[in-house]
């Protein structure tokens, strides 16, 4: 065990860093001061002075691993963030109720998506306009996975009818097979990536009309 060395060791250690040299800089300057006052009598055995420095070549190791997983990690970051930036201008579907009209203007759409979990059998799709007025339709024999349609394919508008056509609406899903759970459905919108910040944790992109999200909360990027 290393004993306690004079004052002016002391404040030579004072302020010194964690890093890979900073470690070595202090082990060598108490393995000096442990040697000048080791007991003449009693003095360090090579066996001791083995084990010491077996002790600083390990956590010297673990400094600079960390050092360069830290350095590594920066570098993914950066080179994750680089590829996303690709992505500005482009449009994506992320989780969340589409909005549609029956018009299709420039800024308007009559085409919508969502991602099926499993085939089903029948797709209800349920249309609300800004006062609350809802309306269902469906889509018969719908396979699993990212699925896009627009309103002409609905079937069945309930009630009779069906939604006037000079207003938006906002839909949601609902999937029935005969038997056994229901498929999960998620609605799937349309945003445009206006921006990207790169973090430690990753890229976030900055969306048209959404609040900012996580790059793995992209579900499509579209042309």
């Amino acid at each position: 065990m290393i004993p306690n060395v004079n004052n002016d060791s002391g404040n030579k250690d004072e302020g010194q860093g964690n890093s890979a040299s900073d470690l070595s800089a202090s082990f060598l300057n108490l393995l000096v001061a442990q040697m000048q006052n080791q007991d003449p009598t009693n003095p360090m055995d090579n066996n001791q002075l083995t084990a010491q420095l077996a002790q600083f070549s390990t956590a010297a190791g673990v400094e600079k691993l960390n050092s360069a997983m830290g350095n590594m990690q920066a570098l993914m970051a950066q080179l994750g963030g680089m590829g996303t930036a690709a992505w500005v201008g482009r449009s994506i579907l992320i989780e969340g109720d589409p909005q549609v009209s029956f018009s299709d203007g420039e800024e308007e759409s009559d085409t919508f998506s969502f991602l099926l979990g499993e085939d089903a059998e029948t797709v209800t799709v349920t249309l609300t306009d800004a006062e609350g007025n809802a309306y269902t339709a469906q889509l018969k024999g719908v396979k699993s996975g990212v699925k896009t349609f627009s309103l002409d394919d609905l079937q069945n508008f309930q009630p009779e009818p069906g939604p006037p056509q000079d207003r938006e609406y906002t839909l949601t899903f609902d999937a029935k097979n005969p038997e056994g759970d229901p498929p999960k459905i998620s609605g799937l919108m349309q945003e445009q990536v206006q921006g990207v910040t790169i973090t430690p944790d990753g890229a976030v992109l900055h969306l048209l009309n959404h609040e900012p999200i996580r790059i793995g909360d992209v579900v499509v990027i579209q042309k």
